[in-house]
């Protein structure tokens, strides 16, 4: 029993690690399709509009299917959408089709936000349920260090085999992986009883807490893939910091790394210190970081950026377990709604790319300022509501 779910572990640990490539290497594609399809910043930033609307359109069928058909067969469809998306994506980068890429981008999304619905919950229950915590720990840490070598498998895809290549090979490992979740002996069960959203809406559009952690839930994703899109120009405009497209790419690596550091240390630490004042206060350090980055527009600034992921690295968690704090019953729901709230992904970087024409650059970084002021807020806020709880009981 044991050595059946290390090996479920195994598997599903090289789903999470696949996911983890493919989010971060969307980010990559931005810069890359502006010079491959002569695109504006606004143009380019489509790209990631067009990755983070996904969730909206799968979240809830993937768990209508996992509840008809099971985790197993709904994880393999997962996989079959990401296989068939990057080969579409290797196909139309090849012909320079940007109508096509996008689609193709969007495709590929629905398959990372399918195996988000499917494998989180899949790995906590192929093992005994008091080391559940401990396998999607395990779990998260492999898609933690799949975002942080995305960056740089496409950097090297660049200078190399291409990075059309790249998803043509990353679409034949994934489908190895499907062929080995099949054919292993993976248990396979139903939830037992699907997610119903619109049941519990009314309930949540009246709870003032989870209103605004759905929107910090925008906001935070937003911000985090802004930052993480557009410090590769940052870095590599001759302007500001001068160096190569190849090497801003492996560089923002950095920043994914530092989400994976941030959240090993946090875990470490969560226990000793207020978790809402911990948000705020890497709210605030990530205000100070962009400050000096648009003050001092140089390399410096461009690693002051890329210091920021640090600072993002808790800050998911806290606010999501924030915003569903107390909600019984309707917790399945909020969470799905929350998930989908990651399409602030794809607005706030279309946002802060709408004033890199006006504003330029360095100083589009206000928009993410915004962000990370409201991230703050929501932290005060919070904990004021708390403390005062806390007097009156």
């Amino acid at each position: 029993m044991k050595n059946q779910s290390t090996r479920s572990l195994i598997l599903l640990s090289l789903v999470f690690f696949s996911w983890g490539v493919l989010t971060s290497a969307n980010s990559i594609l931005v810069p890359y399709f502006q010079t491959l399809f002569s695109l504006s910043y606004k143009q380019s930033m489509l790209v990631q509009l067009a990755f983070y609307i996904a969730p909206f359109s799968v979240s809830i069928p993937t768990s209508i299917l996992m509840a008809k058909r099971g985790y197993k067969f709904s994880l393999g469809g997962a996989l079959a959408l990401t296989v068939f998306g990057s080969l579409s994506l290797y196909f139309t980068l090849s012909i320079l089709s940007f109508l096509g890429a996008l689609i193709s981008v969007f495709v590929v999304a629905m398959g990372v936000a399918a195996l988000q619905v499917v494998a989180n919950p899949y790995v906590t229950i192929t093992g005994e349920s008091h080391t559940a915590t401990c396998r999607l720990t395990i779990a998260s840490t492999l898609n933690s260090t799949g975002t942080t070598l995305g960056p740089v498998l496409l950097a090297i895809a660049m200078v190399t085999v291409g990075v059309a290549n790249i998803y043509l090979i990353l679409a034949l490992v994934i489908a190895m992986i499907a062929v080995l979740i099949f054919r292993s002996s993976l248990i396979d069960v139903k939830p037992k009883q699907q997610v119903k959203v619109a049941a519990h809406f009314g309930r949540l559009a009246k709870q003032p807490q989870f209103l605004f952690g759905a929107l910090m839930i925008f906001t935070y994703v937003g911000v985090e893939v802004a930052v993480g899109t557009v410090t590769i120009s940052y870095l590599s405009d001759s302007n500001i910091a001068g160096l190569s497209v190849a090497t801003a790419t492996t560089l923002i690596s950095l920043y994914w790394a530092g989400s994976l550091v941030g959240r090993l240390v946090y875990s470490w630490l969560a226990n000793r210190y207020q978790p809402l004042k911990v948000l705020m206060w890497g709210a605030l350090s990530a205000i100070t970081l962009i400050v000096f980055a648009i003050l001092t527009k140089s390399i410096f600034g461009g690693i002051a950026l890329v210091m920021i992921g640090l600072c993002n690295s808790f800050m998911y968690p806290i606010i999501f377990s924030r915003a569903i704090e107390n909600l019984g019953e309707a917790t399945g729901a909020a969470s799905a709604i929350l998930v989908m709230c990651g399409i602030g992904g794809g607005v706030i970087p279309m946002l802060q790319a709408s004033t890199i024409a006006s504003l330029g650059i360095v100083h589009s970084y206000f928009v993410p300022i915004l962000g990370y002021i409201a991230i703050a807020s929501f932290s005060w806020l919070s904990n004021t509501a708390v403390n005062r709880a806390l007097k009156w009981s």
